[in-house]
């Protein structure tokens, strides 16, 4: 009924914008020394719109970038407080010839021009890492993109994963609550360990455990050109990580024009932004040199889920007459109270009990610096032939402090004779938690560190040849860490000596190694036969990935074996798809992919809980031994069939599209969760996700949009048996036909945005359906004396269906106003003040759960200097 009330509230709102707004759009004043030119890009064959498309005015004479924007949905640009001059206008789109034209902008005037391109299927775009995005109106596949415009409207303080969470199938959480902390975010059910993510082209997923760490990428958002979302298994060159999806943000931070630019904001939870940027413009008609600083703090939703993060940006562009090259180098310090542990679902509607974090009793916290270095080289050197090549270098060093009385006296190496409770322990106590003895979470406070680097280069050449293009590529990188744990803090019983920096008394330290090599292919072409209705692509990625573990240290225990191990692995990841009618406004596609990915590297061994008894997961030999050929995780495999079709004319743009996602041993929750919150995996021998999407967007009026998507699926275990220990005994759990942990199968986003003289306003719907948290489709399982195993639906182990709610306010002032320059923005979350639980996970002790925040806010002023 609370969902009713808030969808009549937010249609209600929607009409009063539509009442307040239709007699609202009048003549628009222009500076009486500046003008704007407006228009549309369209096909030239049809007079659909082509959203996206790129429109540039440059100097006649140097040819260098003056103003530049893209097209919205509806075709239409706008370049706004363009200086008097002649200049070339410049409009490109993929797919299309480019279209080139001089004018001439007078002063006070709004030129209405529309441009009308002719369909060319392989002309290329001239912008960075082009070479490894997928091309929307040619390639075979399932594809968004959020383009620049729509960022800034949805832009807050929140990072990427809150930023993506409107895009169709999509859904994100927060550990803190807001956003701005720890976050995920998840595709049509799958987790970001199965989305390949790339910015500027490099890889952003860690090689080892395959995670996305939006947080050490938190203060990139401002700069963000555009976002692609493929949905499906990523194209060869995404690599085989993307077996669910891909995620491909551009970040062009670098303009012709000279400017300063600042940025202070405040918001609910004690939240504070202060970014300040600064750009050269053109010099010497090649070179653009940008610099950024910004500082973000909160206190964050939950307890001790507080963030300071300081970050830097510098680059420099260099812009040839065939080539252009970057690079660009990110970093900063980020400390923050973690908030891993969820809550019981009871707490969810006390106010107070909902912010709780089991970790603030031991005020775990971190500190960590992740610095990256891109370099991105495109160079045409022949008319048909592009080289395009990304190097980069990852470094990430630091370390996370967490209460651990969990820990057992063996696993902290407490030596003989501690007496901790009635007593000197005896071999039996010295396995048990401390916390059974009365130990609390600031009693025993362990450090975690981390020291890894990565580096990689990824060249691609591209050859274009009438309605041909092939792409040849190679991935080359290579990643090391070392880990090492210790006692931080300590209360009595637990002596002195074994703790901190001087104690040298390392609870566990080992050195980890990937190898990943790629080679990729892709070729696509139009056969002439059919008249060029017919688009073509194949693809074809090898890849040799390999793990090597060693230098474990077992500091002189006895019961503990140090264990070191090789363990390569080798795919071949194929593709096949066609698009029919590419150019036209109803154009349709169909692709199968056959895709792999290798388990993570703690499913293999999980150094950090040798102490604990952790032992490889490989098969054993009789003698004990372990033959690292056989790993007990094994890889899955998937068989993915995408088809679909677009329509779209001058007002609107309707996607309708299927997906059936066949798995073999794909790896999913198997039952409980580490103490960090990470749920433990096993093999699900046959397991199949299905579903439609459905993606639009109108132009309901001069100014006002209308944009949605929504999907309907079914994610269902089609043969696994799940072992799970049921008091003392071990038994077997037939799972199939159940739905897939955390995999919701209903999702829809609403938008409505009106802009008129500056101001924008904008309201969204974001509903999601049920999730389970556990592999049994919401029930609890319990065993009888006579060993028969009987369900009973359990509330607590499901998240229940929620809707948010959400608004922002944008006003930029005209340019003949004396406070040109200035950017006012609003943004409110969870409008209605909701209680919502995004996400859950089984935990050690039972159920756990992620809160969203309550009703926040945050404002944020910018002002700009040219």
């Amino acid at each position: 009924m609370a969902s009713s009330r808030h969808l009549v509230v937010f249609i209600s709102l929607i009409l009063s914008i539509l009442l307040c707004t239709t007699g609202a759009a009048g003549a628009h004043a222009h500076s009486d020394s500046t003008a704007t030119v407006t228009g549309r890009v369209t096909q030239a064959a049809t007079g659909a719109p082509l959203p996206g498309a790129n429109v540039v005015l440059r100097d006649p004479e140097t040819g260098a970038r003056r103003y530049g924007t893209g097209a919205d949905s509806t075709g239409a640009f706008a370049l706004p407080d363009v200086d008097p001059a002649r200049y070339r206008l410049v409009v490109t789109f993929v797919g299309y010839a480019r279209h080139t034209d001089r004018i001439r902008v007078r002063a006070g005037t709004t030129m209405r021009d529309t441009v009308a391109l002719k369909a060319r299927p392989l002309s290329k775009q001239a912008i960075t890492v082009t070479a490894r995005r997928a091309q929307a109106r040619l390639d075979p596949v399932t594809v968004s993109t959020l383009a620049e415009t729509e960022v800034n409207r949805r832009l807050g303080v929140q990072n990427v994963p809150a930023l993506l969470s409107e895009m169709p199938s999509t859904t994100s959480h927060s550990q803190n609550g807001n956003g701005i902390g720890y976050s995920s975010l998840r595709i049509r059910g799958f987790g970001q360990r199965r989305l390949a993510v790339a910015l500027n082209g490099v890889p952003q997923n860690d090689p080892e455990d395959y995670d996305v760490y939006w947080v050490n990428l938190y203060g990139t958002e401002p700069a963000i050109e555009d976002v692609q979302v493929q949905r499906g298994a990523g194209a060869s060159t995404y690599g085989s990580v993307g077996i669910g999806g891909a995620i491909n943000i551009v970040t062009d931070p670098f303009e012709p024009d000279p400017f300063v630019r600042a940025r202070v904001g405040a918001g609910s939870f004690e939240t504070r932004r202060l970014s300040v940027t600064a750009n050269s413009g053109l010099l010497g008609d090649r070179y653009v040199v940008n610099a950024r600083f910004s500082r973000v703090t909160s206190d964050g939703y939950r307890r001790n889920a507080w963030t300071t993060f300081n970050r830097f940006f510098g680059g420099i562009a260099r812009y040839g007459d065939r080539s252009t090259l970057t690079i660009q180098a990110f970093g900063g310090l980020q400390k923050d109270g973690l908030a891993f542990s969820g809550i019981p679902k009871s707490a969810n509607d006390d106010a107070a009990a909902r912010r709780q974090n089991p970790s603030a009793a031991s005020d775990d916290r971190e500190r960590f610096h992740p610095p990256q270095v891109h370099l991105n080289h495109e160079w045409r050197f022949a008319p048909a032939w592009t080289l395009d090549q990304t190097a980069f270098w990852i470094k990430g060093e630091g370390h996370f402090d967490y209460g651990a009385p969990y820990r057992s006296a063996a696993f902290l190496r407490l030596p003989d004779g501690v007496a901790i409770g009635d007593g000197e322990l005896t071999d039996a106590e010295r396995q048990r938690p401390l916390f059974t003895f009365g130990l609390s979470p600031d009693d025993v406070v362990l450090r975690s560190a981390l020291d890894q680097h990565q580096v990689g280069w990824i060249p691609t050449v591209v050859y274009e040849e009438g309605t041909t293009e092939t792409t040849v590529g190679l991935e080359a990188r290579l990643h090391r860490s070392l880990r090492w744990g210790r006692i931080q803090e300590a209360a009595p019983p637990i002596p002195d000596a074994v703790v901190g920096a001087d104690a040298n008394h390392r609870l566990w330290q080992y050195r980890s190694e990937k190898i990943i090599t790629s080679a990729f292919a892709s070729h696509l072409f139009r056969p002439e036969r059919f008249g060029g209705r017919l688009a073509i692509q194949a693809d074809l990625q090898l890849t040799g990935r390999q793990y090597r573990f060693y230098d474990e240290k077992t500091f002189g225990r006895e019961d503990m074996q140090a264990h070191a191990f090789t363990t390569p692995y080798f795919f071949v990841n194929p593709r096949l798809g066609a698009t029919l009618a590419p150019d036209q406004p109803l154009r349709a596609y169909a692709s199968v992919a056959w895709a792999h990915r290798e388990p993570r590297r703690t499913q293999l061994y999980d150094g950090g809980e040798g102490p604990a008894g952790a032992t490889p997961r490989f098969e054993q030999r009789p003698d004990g031994s372990y033959n690292y050929d056989e790993p007990l995780i094994e890889s899955e495999q998937l068989v993915d069939v995408e088809a679909g079709a677009t329509l779209e004319r001058p007002r609107y743009r309707l996607s309708v599209n299927g997906f059936w996602m066949e798995f073999w041993d794909e790896i999913v929750p198997s039952g409980g969760v580490d103490p960090f919150g990470v749920p433990r995996t096993g093999n699900a021998d046959r397991s199949r996700h299905a579903g439609l999407e459905v993606e639009g967007t109108a132009r309901l009026l001069p100014g006002w949009t209308l944009s949605g998507n929504a999907m309907l699926a079914r994610t269902r275990f089609v043969d696994f048996t799940e072992y799970r220990a049921l008091g003392d005994t071990t038994v077997a759990l037939e799972r199939d036909g159940n739905p897939i942990a955390s995999s919701p199968e209903q999702l829809a986003n609403l938008r409505t945005s009106y802009s008129w003289k500056g101001l924008t306003a904008s309201l969204n719907l974001h509903a999601v359906g049920r999730q389970y948290v556990n592999n049994a489709g919401g029930t609890a399982a319990s065993r009888r004396e006579d060993g028969t195993v009987t369900y009973e639906e359990d509330d607590a182990l499901s998240v229940d269906p929620y809707a948010l709610f959400g608004a922002s306010l944008t006003y930029e002032p005209p340019s003949t106003s004396s406070f040109r320059g200035l950017r006012l923005q609003v943004t409110a979350d969870n409008l209605f003040d909701t209680h919502v639980l995004q996400h859950g996970f089984l935990g050690t002790g039972g159920p756990r759960f992620y809160p969203a925040a309550t009703r926040h806010f945050f404002v944020e002023l910018r002002y700009t200097l040219r």
